[in-house]
């Protein structure tokens, strides 16, 4: 599935590509929006391509918020693709340092028989970089991030082409406050920044 999203200014295109063969697959999913756009479209790539596929949603408690909203996104795109209720298989471990968290967690999927992990790492822009480790998002043919080209912009337009608008109220952002927004922090910068990109509001600050 290739799609092309963002600004004007500037567009970009990317893919979501399944194995050829029946895979059971995780997805990395963390409660935030970038996360919550890749569980949806690799449901809905999976869903073309004749449901061969086995998605797990995963989740690492990082502070985040991941234990306040990651399941409540699972839920949300289970119901609206009409798909039988899944907790989140818990994975990872969150007493490494945050940049190694990630890693963590796609050794442990590998050892439980999943053939590959996604992961929905963006683009972190430099002057977004506040209280923030980047994620390592080397791919390989069993790590996959395919959202790694886009930034914050393109995933807000992503939601607003899907008509999934309704996943920007139960999304959080904050790398520094689990339940609300600290309006400094790398992921509060790049959130805002991305609807100001697009010109648009955002409703989760209404």
């Amino acid at each position: 599935m290739n799609i092309t999203c963002g600004p004007d200014s500037d567009k970009k295109t990317f893919s979501i590509t399944l194995p050829n063969k029946p895979s059971k697959l995780g997805v990395l999913v963390s409660g935030g929006i970038d996360s919550a756009v890749l569980y949806y479209l690799i449901h809905l790539t999976n869903r073309l391509a004749g449901n061969h596929h086995d998605i797990v949603p995963m989740t690492i408690m990082r502070k985040e918020g991941s234990r306040y909203f990651a399941q409540g996104v699972i839920d949300r795109i289970h119901q609206l693709l009409k798909l039988s209720h899944t907790a989140a298989t818990l994975i990872g471990d969150n007493a490494l340092p945050e940049e190694q968290q990630v890693k963590s967690a796609v050794l442990q999927a590998h050892a439980q028989g999943f053939d590959i992990v996604y992961c929905g790492v963006i683009v972190q822009l430099p002057q977004h970089m506040v209280n923030w480790q980047p994620i390592p998002s080397r791919e390989s043919s069993r790590f996959k991030t395919p959202l790694q080209a886009l930034n914050k912009s393109h995933i807000i337009d992503l939601c607003v082409m899907l008509d999934r608008t309704d996943l920007f109220a139960i999304t959080h952002s904050c790398s520094i406050l689990e339940q609300e927004r600290c309006n400094q922090c790398n992921g509060c910068n790049e959130r805002s920044w991305g609807f100001a990109q697009l010109s648009l509001v955002d409703p989760g600050m209404l």
